[in-house]
């Protein structure tokens, strides 16, 4: 295989548990799943959250909670019967047959998107959960505070929606300057359930905690965390030390080995040449992969358990490695892009400082042609291109 990304379910589950205690009582976790669970496999992962007690996940479009719907997904051990699906952001009034024949909880902030699910809900004989979402402070996605009343009004005229949540988002709880403008949103927040609490219209579910809300805000209004990044690893960096591991160990094998000679140019551009004679390792995992380019004469990676540059350019199918004085490297030795090796680790924060981009971007940027490998108890359960799947009966 000339690369894949191994997926271990087991620590998967250890951290959604991991990140529901770290909530506290009285606090449940979302597992969200979006973008292919951040690279990992939406179907096996929320399988594996499931298996640690989720029974929330949040998506955000149509496609992915049909998949989540699909029998592949919820029968058998850990399968997805029965849980709630949140559908965060691809909520378009044509998509409301498909959203109501689901049977989604479903995120709305016009009253375009109530009628249509209203519509298209009575029509196959049942009524959506609907939760309204409240602009506290991220200046994106939402309805002001002071209209949420009016709105919620609207929506109780509607037979085939009820209301079933009030959410928000947070902007800065993963910043170490934000404290202060996360609690005012929280104070936005508690001022408009208060008022709808008043007005006999505030729905069941309150929620605006993400990752970093749900870890370092025990005071954040909801007893509801939508978890995204740090069940997959990557806990906000002021939450650190935190409980939880990476999942995900990438690898790409070598293709060959060759000296060059002093001053001689490595890769397209020839931008590296060694000033005196060394080794290269060409690697088989390239931007097309997920790799950044921007790593190139930049990143590192693991090769026999030692920390090794990447050096030259990093091309479309191909990356150059510096293996001077490392002994025994040989084509089909696997080099670890991601993950840790005999001691020493390439972790997601170092990618993606090295990149000058977050986390979140090299977790989505493993792109599809990167079989993943499933990992549970030790052994592989299956593998799976995100595009279907390659081999195996994946995870039952």
């Amino acid at each position: 295989m000339r690369t894949a990304a191994f997926v271990d379910l087991d620590v998967l589950s250890r951290n959604y548990r991991a990140i529901a205690e770290a909530a506290g009582p009285g606090r449940e976790v979302m597992a969200v799943v979006k973008a292919e669970a951040y690279g990992h496999g939406a179907v096996e992962a929320a399988r594996a959250f499931r298996r640690a007690g989720a029974r929330w996940f949040g998506v955000a479009a149509v496609e992915e909670a049909e998949a989540l719907r699909s029998p592949e997904a919820e029968e058998g051990e850990g399968g997805l019967r029965g849980s709630r699906v949140l559908l965060m952001s691809g909520v378009f009034p044509e998509c409301a047959p498909r959203i109501a024949a689901l049977g989604l909880d479903a995120v709305v902030w016009d009253m375009a998107q109530a009628e249509a699910l209203s519509a298209a809900s009575l029509a196959v004989g049942r009524r959506t959960a609907i939760h309204l979402k409240v602009d506290s402070g991220m200046g994106r996605l939402g309805v002001p505070p002071a209209e949420a009343a009016d709105f919620l009004r609207q929506v109780a005229g509607l037979r085939g929606v009820e209301a079933a949540g009030l959410m928000s988002h947070l902007s800065r709880a993963d910043e170490r300057g934000g404290r202060e403008a996360t609690l005012r949103q929280f104070e936005v927040i508690r001022s408009a359930a208060d008022s709808l609490r008043g007005a006999g219209l505030l729905p069941p579910l309150l929620h605006c905690a993400n990752s970093a809300g749900g870890i370092l805000f025990p005071e954040a209004p909801g007893g509801l965390v939508r978890a995204g990044i740090a069940l997959y690893g990557c806990p906000p960096a002021s939450a650190r030390p935190a409980p939880a591991e990476l999942a995900v160990t990438w690898k790409g094998a070598v293709l060959q080995v060759k000296e060059v000679a002093a001053g001689a140019p490595v890769g397209y551009g020839g931008i590296y040449r060694r000033k005196t004679a060394g080794a290269i390792a060409v690697v088989s995992v390239g931007y097309a992969d997920g790799y950044p380019r921007l790593l190139s004469n930049r990143g590192e990676a693991l090769l026999r358990g030692r920390r090794v540059p990447v050096v030259g350019r990093v091309s479309m199918d191909m990356l150059t490695l510096d293996v001077t004085g490392l002994d025994g490297v040989r084509t089909g030795d696997e080099a670890i892009l991601l993950g840790s090796e005999g001691g020493e680790a390439v972790s997601v924060d170092d990618l993606a400082s090295r990149a000058e981009t977050i986390p979140y971007e090299i977790l989505c940027g493993i792109s599809v042609r990167v079989p993943r490998a499933y990992m549970r108890g030790g052994r592989c359960v299956g593998v799976r291109a995100l595009r279907g799947r390659a081999s195996g009966e994946g995870d039952r």
